[in-house]
């Protein structure tokens, strides 16, 4: 069985970024076909973006899969940690980093205060490709996919608790009237942190759904009282 899905990007590099961090793949693992290399179009109007078809193997994608880490090395993040504090160097004088792990997984916090909007780019272009090279360099340092996410002045941090406590009124609200509601679609980092919250709770379930390059989770009731209206 092979996985088949589109990503979309400014350009063929930035679909790439897209599928790897959403698919919980490095590049080299990545297999894909360029359905559309895009164009910028006449002035910058009628520009198409970069269509990638992936077509990996689902044994090789490790998203949203649950493994073993308990026998598994620390991870060595002293290398990320380092050309990271060197790009912010060159543009803030001064700031503090932070570095968190989870699994397979590194936090850089950065914190200044500096404007810090140029680091993070227009719709947030700029971060994702200083992200996707940190992944790409803490995975070969660590010989294996590690993956890299940057929080800057806890803009993140507050973003993923505004995320669990959305999904808690919600899950609330499915035991309160006995019936499926769903999210709006998300990526793979704000469906785990769902996955998380919903499973604290044993009187809900949930399934996802594909909706173009995201995926939708509805939460369901483990017991439907079918005698409700």
């Amino acid at each position: 069985m092979t996985i088949q899905k589109e990503y979309e990007g400014k350009t063929v590099t930035d679909a790439t970024i897209e599928a790897c961090k959403d698919l919980g793949i490095s590049r080299e693992e990545l297999e894909f076909e360029v359905v559309s290399e895009g164009s910028r179009g006449l002035l910058g109007i009628g520009g198409r973006n970069a269509v990638i078809k992936i077509t990996n193997e689902s044994s090789k994608v490790q998203s949203e899969v649950v493994k073993d880490v308990t026998n598994q090395e620390p991870i060595d993040t002293d290398k990320v940690h380092e050309i990271f504090s060197e790009i912010v160097k060159h543009f803030v004088d001064d700031s503090t980093i932070e570095v968190d792990t989870n699994e397979r997984n590194i936090l850089l916090k950065l914190k200044s205060e500096s404007n810090l909007g140029f680091l993070i780019g227009k719709k947030g272009e700029m971060i994702k490709n200083i992200e996707f090279l940190l992944s790409r360099i803490a995975s070969k340092q660590n010989s294996e996919s590690i993956f890299v996410s940057i929080d800057i002045n806890s803009f993140r941090e507050k973003k993923d608790k505004e995320l669990v406590e959305r999904v808690g009124v919600l899950i609330d609200k499915v035991i309160s009237i006995n019936r499926p509601l769903s999210l709006n679609p998300m990526n793979s980092y704000e469906r785990r942190i769902c996955y998380l919250e919903i499973e604290k709770n044993s009187e809900v379930t949930y399934k996802t759904k594909e909706v173009g390059m995201l995926k939708k989770i509805t939460i369901l009731p483990k017991v439907i009282d079918k005698n409700l209206p």
